[in-house]
């Protein structure tokens, strides 16, 4: 078994993007276990709305790791410079230009929002718990 990850708060996320200090037992409202190899930083968020169902739907657990290679098609975590929290994403890479996409076909926001420099990517999911 690997090292527990932190569950931590969209806040919180939003806060440690780009940090590389390891949490603290403080910063979390629980440790919990992982299954598969991540790097130190890594931890966990409880998702939030339906933007990304079918795949991960609303109360489930994300795990998510900052030291993992965003590349196109990577589920990521990512802060908007002037948002205070992080959000869920799909990362859609076309040439140079970046998009978020929702995962739901019926998501009634925009299915792609351009991102660029005013955007910060705080870690790539690597796997998902679902609590019944």
């Amino acid at each position: 078994m690997h090292a527990p990850v932190p569950l931590i708060s969209w806040v919180k996320a939003g806060d440690w993007c780009g940090v590389v200090d390891n949490f603290s037992p403080g910063d979390a409202e629980e440790w919990l276990p992982i299954p598969r190899a991540h790097g130190p930083n890594a931890y966990a968020l409880r998702v939030r709305g339906v933007s990304m169902e079918p795949r991960y739907r609303d109360g489930s657990i994300i795990f998510v790791d900052p030291s993992k290679q965003a590349d196109h098609g990577s589920n990521v975590v990512v802060r908007m410079d002037n948002e205070a929290e992080a959000t869920f994403k799909q990362l859609v890479v076309e040439g140079d230009t970046k998009f978020l996409r929702a995962l739901n076909p019926d998501w009634p926001g925009p299915k792609l929002i351009e991102i660029n420099s005013s955007a910060t990517i705080c870690g790539v999911v690597i796997g998902q718990f679902i609590p019944d």
